[in-house]
C-alpha cells in the first residue's frame, strides 16, 4: 500500500475537500476547506480534477512535517511556509516531486493561517455524502472524523496508478506568476437577506469604519471588532446559514461564518462576503485592519470568473507533466539533439 506518514501534525490538520454540499437541509454540515482558492491551486498544479472533490490536507496554525513511501507528485499552497525537500529549501505553488522516504517539513508558517498538501490523486479515504471533508463536531468524515495526529498513515496513489506514462506532447512552461496566498487591502461583499434591517448610519459604520479580526476565530467564524452595529428590534426566525455570512448579534457585534458553520441561525444578515474573498478572509492577519468594501452581485461573479480563468490556465499548462518520467527523458533528448 502507498501511503504518507505524519510525522508532525501541527496545531490544527484535517481533510478536507470543497465541502459536503447539498446536505445542509438534512443538518449536516458543509465543512470543507476554508481558502478554497489556494486548495483549488493546489490540486490543478498535481493534475487532480476539481469535479473529483479531491482529499486534501489542511493545516491550520502551524504546517506539518510527511514522510512519503512511494514516489508522487505534491503541492504546498496557501499560507507562506518554510518548504524543504529532505533539509532542502523549496518553493511553494509549484509542483513537487517526492519519491520513497523523501520528508517534506513545512512546519513554519510565515504568513497566512492555512496552509494546503494536495497530492496526485488526492488522499484516499471514504467518500460521505460526496465528500471526504472533516467535520469534527459530528465526528464526520476525513480520517475517522477526526484532526490527523502524529503517527497518522494515510492511503495515497502511486504515480503510476495516477498518470500514463507515454506522455509524448511538449507543454507550454507553467507562469511564474502563481500565488495561492491571496493579498488584498479590503474583503468584498454583496447585500445580505436583511441588508434592509440597517440605516444608512449602520451601513456607513461597515463600510467606512476600521474592524480587526476578534479573539474568538475559528473554522466556524470570526468574531470582529469594532464599532456596534444596530439594527432594528425585531424577531427573526431561523434561516439557513451561508458562508461567508455576516451576522449582526444582539450586542451590535459581526461575526462571519465560515466552513464549519451551523446549519440554521436567526442573526440578522447585513452583508456577504463574496465567495473569491473567503480564502483571503480565511488567512486575515490577527492584527491587520479589515475595510469592508461593497460589490454588486454582478461584480462578483465577474471577480469569480477572473480567479476561475486562473485556475483554467494551470490545467491548459499541464505543469505536473513535466515532473512525469516520460518528460524528464523528453526534456533530456530534446537537449542533446
Amino acid at each position: 500500500m502507498n501511503t504518507l506518514k505524519i510525522l508532525t501534525s501541527g496545531i490544527f490538520s484535517t481533510i478536507q475537500d470543497s465541502g459536503r454540499i447539498g446536505y445542509q437541509g438534512e443538518g449536516f454540515l458543509n465543512s470543507g476547506v476554508m481558502d478554497l482558492f489556494a486548495y483549488q491551486i493546489g490540486n490543478a498544479l498535481v493534475g487532480n480534477a476539481l469535479i473529483d472533490n479531491p482529499a486534501s490536507i489542511e493545516f491550520g496554525i502551524t504546517g506539518g512535517k510527511i514522510r512519503f513511501s512511494s514516489h508522487t507528485i505534491v503541492s504546498v499552497t496557501g499560507a507562506r511556509v518554510v518548504l524543504r525537500l529532505n533539509d532542502n529549501e523549496i518553493d511553494q505553488d509549484v509542483p513537487i516531486i517526492v519519491k520513497k522516504n523523501d520528508v517534506l517539513d513545512f512546519t513554519k508558517m510565515t504568513k497566512g493561517r492555512f496552509v494546503y498538501l494536495s497530492i496526485a490523486g488526492g488522499i484516499q479515504v471514504p467518500t460521505i455524502m460526496n465528500s471526504h471533508s472533516t467535520s469534527l463536531a459530528v465526528n464526520l468524515g476525513g480520517f475517522e472524523g477526526r484532526k490527523l495526529e502524529n503517527g497518522d498513515v494515510l492511503p495515497i496513489f502511486d504515480l503510476s496508478q495516477v498518470f500514463h506514462q507515454n506522455v509524448t506532447k511538449l507543454t507550454p512552461k507553467m507562469s511564474k506568476e502563481i500565488f495561492s496566498l491571496a493579498n488584498s487591502d479590503k474583503i468584498r461583499v454583496v447585500n445580505g437577506p436583511e441588508f434592509d434591517w440597517f440605516s444608512e448610519t449602520e451601513w456607513r459604520k461597515l463600510l467606512q469604519k476600521t474592524f480587526y479580526l476578534g479573539k474568538h476565530i475559528n473554522r466556524m467564524g470570526f468574531r470582529i471588532d469594532g464599532p456596534m452595529i444596530n439594527f432594528k428590534p425585531e424577531n427573526l426566525l431561523s434561516e439557513a446559514n451561508m458562508n461567508g455570512a455576516i451576522q449582526v448579534s444582539r450586542d451590535g457585534h459581526p461575526i462571519i461564518l465560515l466552513a464549519d458553520r451551523a446549519t440554521h441561525g436567526g442573526y440578522p444578515v447585513i452583508a456577504k462576503v463574496i465567495s473569491s474573498d473567503l480564502g483571503l478572509l480565511s488567512q486575515w492577519p490577527q492584527n491587520k485592519p479589515i475595510y469592508f468594501e461593497k460589490v454588486s452581485v454582478t461584480d462578483a461573479w465577474a471577480i469569480s470568473i477572473q480567479q476561475a480563468d486562473i485556475i483554467k490556465n494551470i490545467y491548459q499548462t499541464q505543469p505536473w507533466q513535466t515532473l512525469l518520467p516520460t518528460r524528464v527523458m523528453a526534456n533530456k533528448i530534446k537537449q542533446l539533439f
